[in-house]
């Protein structure tokens, strides 16, 4: 297996070197293998720290999960080729099939999900690179980082002529920011969902032939929807702004700013009960995420749903292996994960019975209180600023958690600072694309937003902003004169 991982790496280095289609115009041809191999060094680190930091020795947490019940997912095709093109594609995937073939994955099937389960959608990916990968991680780590440097080509093929920075700086600058090196180059949802934000813009922005630009960006709003679709909807109100910003002939800020406003105000008006609804799943998301962080445990109830043990009553539980046993009747929470059901309170009292755990992790050390929404829009709107300054700015430097909060801080103040010498260096006003940079900004608020509102663990936020930090790198590009620099 070590030969055949060397022989693989070597190929796909050579491939970065050598192959047209993972070349960029005016970059130097050595610039992606050394990306790659930084990107591998990367995921090796990545697979460290879950493995040794957070597993003692054993793949841990959702990379560990992703690997194995996606090795499981695999195994059908060895069974039944026709089971696992049915669950490769969804269709005709039940119930039935599932208890058959993958009744021990807990990822698979955690009931009905307010948008889409793109859990499945992980794992289905992870399944088809077993067919090469022969349940070797390493392998996993060289697919997902040769994805994300496809991605940065893709974004600098956007960016092309919009910034006077050379493109060999706009590479390292986009591979180099910490948090995209390191959750880009590992086995989560990154490393698709910035292939699918990079084609979305290639297809937005690049100066290619139309037909390849619709079908460049459709595929990256599908990667978006199969992977990360709250990443999808917090562009739309930057899409349509850039959309009016772009076609309306006089007054295009003043327009385009008027415009969003008034369709958000339809839709609060018009549509209080959506509203109601989606403030009610803001609130579950959010109640979710604080039970998980506070090391509660799900158990899986059947059909149901899952039973919620709070953290207090660990006591009075037996945890096996995999499963949970109860010492006395006990109340806990039937609650549907994911989904906008309301947890309803139920009690426990059969001993014997052995309830499959779907999670339980210990306490998380960046956890951080945030004011509770509790199905209340008024009680949202006061939670805004704390949401915004929380999914920005944090971690500080003295805020809880392991040592892995400070590149997360570091990262923040280097954003931040590139802005600031960004806006004192800044292009001819003129020659700024206000109508891209101005988008980009309101895509950063609306993701911080929705970040902000439901997460209490500043590590989780510091890998869902990733998108937001891009755009804020992105922002320091186009404003930045780089011929000022030159001429001093």
């Amino acid at each position: 297996m070590i030969f055949y991982s060397v022989v693989l790496f070597l190929g796909i280095l050579s491939a970065t070197r050598y192959a047209k289609s993972l070349q960029l115009t005016n970059l130097n041809n050595w610039h992606m293998p050394i990306a790659f191999a930084l990107k591998v060094f990367s995921g090796m680190f990545f697979l460290y720290v879950y493995t040794y930091l957070y597993g003692n020795g054993n793949l841990s947490a959702d990379a560990g999960d992703f690997m194995r019940e996606s090795k499981i997912i695999n195994g059908v095709f060895y069974e039944s080729p026709i089971a696992y093109f049915k669950f490769l594609t969804g269709i005709g995937d039940t119930k039935k099939l599932q208890m058959a073939y993958i009744e021990s994955i807990g990822h698979w099937d955690i009931g009905a999900q307010a948008i889409i389960n793109d859990t499945k959608n992980i794992l289905r990916f992870h399944s088809l690179i077993h067919f090469i990968s022969f349940n070797n991680p390493i392998i996993h780590i060289f697919v997902m980082s040769l994805l994300s440097l496809f991605a940065v080509k893709n974004f600098l093929t956007g960016l092309i002529g919009r910034t006077t920075i050379s493109v060999n700086v706009q590479f390292w600058m986009l591979v180099c920011i910490p948090s995209v090196l390191f959750w880009t180059s590992g086995l989560l949802k990154e490393p698709i969902l910035f292939l699918g934000l990079s084609l979305l813009f290639r297809g937005a922005f690049a100066e290619e032939r139309r037909a390849r630009r619709i079908i460049t960006s459709s595929i990256g709003v599908l990667l978006l929807i199969g992977i990360k679709p709250y990443v999808l909807i917090s562009m739309l109100p930057a899409i349509i702004f850039y959309i009016a910003f772009k076609y309306l002939k006089k007054y295009k800020l003043f327009g385009a700013i008027l415009i969003v406003i008034i369709l958000a105000s339809s839709i609060l008006v018009l549509f209080p009960k959506k509203v109601d609804t989606a403030v009610h799943l803001i609130t579950r998301k959010q109640q979710d995420f604080k039970n998980i962080a506070k090391r509660g445990i799900y158990a899986l109830n059947g059909a149901e749903g899952f039973y919620y043990f709070e953290p207090r009553q660990i006591k009075d539980v037996v945890i096996n292996d995999k499963t949970v046993t109860i010492k006395k009747s006990i109340d806990v929470y039937l609650v549907d994960v994911g989904g906008i059901k309301s947890p309803v309170p139920v009690r426990l009292s059969d001993t014997s019975m052995e309830y499959p755990i779907y999670f339980m992790r210990n306490k998380s050390n960046g956890y951080i209180n945030i004011p509770q929404i509790k199905d209340s829009f008024v009680q949202l709107l006061k939670n805004i600023p704390t949401a915004l300054c929380n999914s920005l700015f944090r971690p500080y430097f003295n805020d809880p958690g392991g040592w892995l909060k400070y590149p997360a801080s570091i990262e923040v103040y280097l954003v931040f600072m590139f802005l600031l010498l960004a806006i004192i260096r800044h292009r001819k006003i003129e020659t700024i694309d206000w109508g891209l940079i101005l988008s980009l900004l309101l895509f950063v608020l609306t993701l911080s937003l929705t970040i902000g509102l439901v997460t209490p663990v500043l590590g989780a936020i510091s890998r869902y902003r990733i998108p937001a930090c891009i755009a804020l790198v992105f922002v320091g590009m186009l404003i930045y004169e780089h011929k000022k620099m030159t001429h001093e």
